[in-house]
């Protein structure tokens, strides 16, 4: 399913940076993404099952998180190693990448979130 990614700091992402990259909460914390109660029906998640977000820099697979605020059609993600992974790099001199916006596609999967020593080593 395609959805428009918006990616941006949250309170609980900054507090447990504070703890560690390397923590649980950490990674509870960051490798999410937030989807509609609706979205989430359609595409036959439940709260905290994985999936894999995509777009053309790259993929992840991350936990869902339901959230109400959110419209049909736009996914929301922490900023962190995740979702470094699928916004690219590139800055066009602005000193920040893409990060609002994104097309980028949503679907269950049975694999696992990847580590962050995976994540970190770009694999």
């Amino acid at each position: 399913m395609n959805f428009c990614l918006i990616t941006g700091r949250t309170s609980k992402q900054g507090e447990t940076r504070e703890i560690g990259k390397a923590t649980r909460e950490y990674r509870d914390n960051t490798a999410i993404v937030h989807v509609s109660e609706r979205d989430m029906e359609e595409l036959g998640l439940e709260e905290g099952s994985p999936a894999e977000l995509s777009t053309e820099f790259g993929s992840v697979t991350v936990l869902t998180k339901k959230d109400e605020g959110l419209d049909r059609g736009i996914i929301f993600m922490p900023i962190g190693p995740w979702a470094s992974k699928v916004i690219g790099g590139d800055t066009e001199g602005s000193g920040s990448p893409h990060a609002k916006g994104l097309s980028a596609r949503l679907s269950a999967t049975d694999e696992d979130v990847q580590p962050l020593e995976k994540i970190l080593a770009g694999e």
